[in-house]
């Protein structure tokens, strides 16, 4: 997983959750993302971890809307800002 996600993961989440984030995350594939594309997919994911705001649970319900259409979860990240 990229480096500034994992970054992200350790300054935003307790210790006990991070592997369960992790895990959420890596969950989330090229095949979840048009084109295969490794850009959708760390956007995808840090999108993820902005909406998140280090709540554990929220990671999982955002992973499985991400995987139905990875485009709302970067569409509500960008809203936030």
């Amino acid at each position: 997983m990229d480096k500034i996600i994992v970054n992200s993961i350790h300054q935003n989440f307790k210790a006990e959750d991070i592997e369960l984030v992790i895990n959420e995350l890596s969950s989330i594939t090229l095949d979840h993302v048009m084109a295969a594309s490794k850009y959708n997919l760390k956007n995808t994911r840090l999108s993820i971890l902005k909406l998140a705001k280090g709540d554990a649970n929220e990671v999982i319900e955002l992973t499985k809307r991400a995987k139905i259409d990875f485009r709302d979860v970067i569409m509500w990240a960008t809203r936030e800002e």
